[in-house]
């Protein structure tokens, strides 16, 4: 597969316009709508992820796709389907483990992926909290402290010498 970068943009650009979509829609209570979008968006944003990966290029993709799962979380707590927000959230927490600690990437993604670790175990754990459940939100918690410092205890710093 060669580098497109038309193939890629439109993607993005598909993912701007459903998450758009169904920011509108989950404003004005339109849930299904929002649902259906935020679907949309999440697909889009695993094409340009996988695209990020195989390419070695655009790194700020794990970040489109940890918004959108986000959205979609978020729109599935307000219709009370907990059991697939935390699915959804999971899934989110999955690939930003998997990017971050998969050499096979670019280094500048799993940076990315790094920080987006703090944004998707943020949302896990205030998931739990509003259930009543800390035991998950400490484990949330705990495994992405884990993952994070894994991470950057791996990484050689360069030589300030020159």
């Amino acid at each position: 597969m060669t580098y497109d970068p038309q193939t890629y943009s439109s993607y993005e650009l598909g993912w701007q316009l459903h998450s758009k979509a169904g920011n509108q829609s989950f404003q004005a209570g339109m849930y299904a709508d929002a649902q259906q979008a935020y679907r949309k968006a999440i697909s889009l944003a695993e094409l340009m992820l996988m695209t990020a990966k195989q390419e070695r290029r655009h790194p700020e993709a794990i970040h489109a796709y940890v918004i959108a799962c986000h959205n979609l979380a978020d729109n599935l707590l307000k219709s009370d389907e907990f059991p697939a927000a935390e699915t959804t959230m999971q899934q989110a927490l999955d690939q930003v483990i998997d990017s971050m600690c998969s050499t096979q990437y670019s280094q500048c993604l799993r940076f990315e992926a790094a920080k987006a670790l703090k944004m998707v175990s943020l949302k896990a754990y205030e998931f739990y909290q509003q259930l009543g459940q800390s035991d998950k939100a400490q484990a949330v918690v705990k495994q992405a402290t884990e993952q994070a410092q894994q991470f950057f205890s791996q990484l050689q710093p360069k030589s300030l010498s020159a």
